[in-house]
């Protein structure tokens, strides 16, 4: 089995348990491999996890490539915060995006890590806003941004985790709602 193959039950096994379900042996037993083989692609919970960290990070990088194509960057804006938000409750990107959030504040080296893929994502959409509103200033750019990323993971914390008062299109529409007004606000 790959490395990538065995990520990819690393992930399931996060998104469907969370970090407290992670361990090497849960790892062998959903792939249906002996634990030597995790343990040689992943010797230890940590080099799992901060495996999984850079695929979710990857995996959402790469879906919001398509986004940035569009040609409106009002429309790039608007696009990338729905992504934001899962479009389901089941999402495993956002399941496990969400346990590596909470596993961050016990956890330094992760902390670290998901710090630095916070901090990407963060100059990605003062970037983004600074397209489509190009005479902001750069801190009311850096303010939307950041009010925008807490918004965001609000919400798909409570679509996660209440999606009966919080459905995925609930969330669209309020994250839709909160840019075209930060982008009025903006001058864009």
């Amino acid at each position: 089995m790959s490395r990538e193959s065995m990520l990819d039950h690393v992930v399931d096994v996060i998104a469907a348990d969370g970090m407290a379900g992670l361990s090497i042996r849960t790892v062998a037993a959903r792939a249906g491999v002996a634990i030597g083989t995790v343990q040689h692609w992943f010797p230890t919970k940590q080099a799992m996890l901060l495996a999984a960290m850079d695929r979710t990070a990857r995996i959402a990088e790469q879906a919001s490539a398509a986004r940035l194509s569009l040609a409106d960057p009002a429309d790039r804006v608007r696009a990338v915060a729905e992504l934001l938000v899962p479009a389901d409750p089941s999402s495993p990107v956002s399941r496990v995006w969400i346990a590596f959030a909470a596993h961050a504040v016990a956890d330094a080296e992760v902390r670290a890590r998901y710090e630095q893929l916070w901090a990407r994502t963060h100059a990605g959409v003062v970037g983004l806003l600074a397209s489509a509103a190009p005479s902001a200033a750069a801190s009311a750019l850096d303010d939307a941004a950041g009010e925008l990323l807490a918004l965001a993971d609000g919400l798909t914390i409570a679509v996660l985790d209440e999606p009966g008062r919080m459905p995925p299109a609930r969330a669209a529409a309020l994250i839709r709602r909160r840019v075209d007004a930060f982008l009025a606000e903006l001058g864009g």
